[in-house]
């Protein structure tokens, strides 16, 4: 089990960046070539503090939940001690990231661990209603795997690139990576005992909910990453008039190849797209992940 080893009472270097540029939305903007690199830089870092932000939403609300209740499901009764470690280092990252973000934004993050994702009380309830119901335990497996690679990928391309960022960064990344490479398996062997035995129905209904889900939060850079650029405004006021330019620039990136691809493609997620191969509920994924299409790694 991996164990993050940071000395937080060393200086964290802010003249670093947190994370690869080409994880940012705004870098597949016009408007990123017009920041000044202090501006760049200072982005970067909110981002990043974004990204823990949303790792630890997955954790806090969706695994949470789903883990805690996955174990009871048939054909998983074998799983159920890596299934407790499984909740444990959900848990673990979950305190590893605030205190990140803490010790990075303390004016941001003083009050609350949550700065940048907001969530309405409405979709709290919910969620925390559907995360508890054994119908659609399999819905956020998908996204638990799917959010999961591609933090692998990620922590891979910050250990690939670990010399140009931030040192305690690239620990974070670590330890987290360590442990999320196991966890990418444990979801395939939930999704294999709990997916195939429910109805084809079923199935259906929970690809499209999956589908929707996708298009609403994770494509479009809205709500938390408009956050994130109105902070950059507010610290740096002469990007105040330029803000309403910058949120277009971001809600445009609906419409961006090389955005939808940055997130998700055989490249980032290789073993879940092989696992959408395998069930023809999937096939409409297509529409929304310009990196999907079934069966096929080379259109």
């Amino acid at each position: 089990m991996a164990r993050l080893e940071l000395h937080l009472d060393d200086a964290i270097d802010f003249t670093r960046y947190f994370v690869p540029e080409a994880f940012t939305p705004l870098f597949y903007t016009p408007l990123y070539a017009e920041l000044t690199p202090e501006q760049r830089r200072r982005y970067n870092q909110l981002h990043g503090c974004y990204c823990n932000e949303q790792i630890m939403f997955f954790e806090k609300f969706i695994a949470e939940n789903v883990l805690s209740g996955v174990g009871r499901a048939r054909g998983l009764e074998a799983m159920r001690p890596e299934l407790s470690v499984f909740l444990n280092e959900e848990r673990r990252h979950a305190r590893m990231f605030r205190d990140w973000n803490l010790r990075c934004l303390p004016h941001l993050y003083g009050r609350n661990e949550f700065y940048f994702v907001v969530m309405p009380a409405g979709l709290k309830v919910v969620l925390d209603w559907s995360t508890k119901r054994p119908w659609f335990f399999a819905l956020f497996v998908w996204l638990m795997l799917l959010q999961e690679e591609r933090a692998v990928f990620l922590g891979r391309e910050v250990l690939r690139r670990k010399d140009e960022l931030e040192p305690h960064f690239v620990a974070l990344q670590r330890a987290h990576l360590a442990d999320e490479i196991d966890h990418v398996e444990w979801d395939q062997e939930i999704l294999a005992a709990i997916w195939g035995s429910a109805s084809a129905g079923a199935r259906r209904i929970l690809a499209a909910l999956f589908c929707r889900m996708l298009e609403e939060f994770m494509i479009t850079p809205k709500r938390s990453n408009l956050r994130v650029i109105a902070e950059l405004a507010n610290e740096f006021a002469e990007l105040k008039t330029r803000f309403e330019g910058m949120r277009r620039a971001l809600l445009a990136l609906e419409c961006s190849r090389d955005w939808n691809l940055s997130l998700y493609s055989r490249a980032t997620v290789p073993k879940t797209f092989a696992l959408f191969d395998r069930w023809p509920e999937f096939a409409p994924l297509s529409r929304v992940l310009c990196g999907y299409w079934p069966n096929s790694e080379n259109r």
